[in-house]
């Protein structure tokens, strides 16, 4: 049982001074940077992609190494902030694997807009909020195989099953039927956070639905 006690040294355990960080001459981006750790805040990049994401999963596995013999109701959730145009969909379905076996609560907020793999990223939050003019895009990405025509028809194939894994993930997390999603799929499909609510993409909208002190 000795594993399981809270280990010593901790993001709560971080103390920032801003008189000491100008002193010696920090920049105003690791303040912030230090502040949104120390209260669980993550933005995610514009562009999805191993470089860009793998901070964001170090820190929700390191989170829930500390919040370890805390029951989950009783932690301190992990905030993912979300002004995404996609990316790519290997590093992203990293991401959601993160966020849905995340112990500790991970709420995503689209704060501007929530495209193509961004999308899929705000669908996998324990909670997931929206501000009134913020926009989704749902549709079936873009890919390109160039490859001999034996591995070529192999990738296709299995495009072809993660097709039927998005579908079944998607539909798990909304509202929308599977002759819904198919309908919609294969085209360019924009939603205000009202329509995204209604299909059950999201679950609040700032401002309506709760105030700002929700999200921060």
């Amino acid at each position: 049982m000795e594993a399981l006690k809270k280990p010593v040294g901790y993001y709560d355990d971080l103390e920032i001074s801003v008189e000491e960080a100008i002193s010696n001459a920090a920049l105003p981006d690791c303040l912030f940077y230090f502040k949104d750790l120390k209260q669980r805040k993550f933005f995610l990049p514009t562009e999805i992609e191993a470089e860009t994401v793998g901070d964001i999963l170090r820190h929700i596995m390191q989170i829930n190494r500390e919040d370890m013999g805390t029951p989950p109701e009783e932690r301190k959730p992990i905030l993912i902030y979300i002004s995404c145009r996609g990316g790519s969909l290997d590093d992203g379905l990293s991401v959601i694997d993160a966020i849905e076996n995340s112990i500790t609560p991970v709420y995503t907020i689209n704060i501007g807009y929530a495209y193509s793999m961004g999308f899929l990223i705000a669908l996998a939050g324990h909670k997931r909020f929206c501000t009134k003019n913020a926009m989704f895009l749902m549709h079936d990405g873009t890919d390109f195989v160039v490859d001999s025509s034996a591995k070529a028809m192999d990738r296709l194939e299995f495009n072809k099953r993660m097709e039927d894994r998005l579908k079944q993930y998607v539909v798990s997390h909304s509202k929308i039927t599977k002759e819904e999603y198919e309908q919609k799929y294969r085209v360019e499909w924009y939603m205000f956070a009202e329509e995204a609510k209604g299909n059950g993409f999201v679950d609040s909208i700032v401002g309506e639905d709760c105030d700002l002190t929700s999200i921060i």
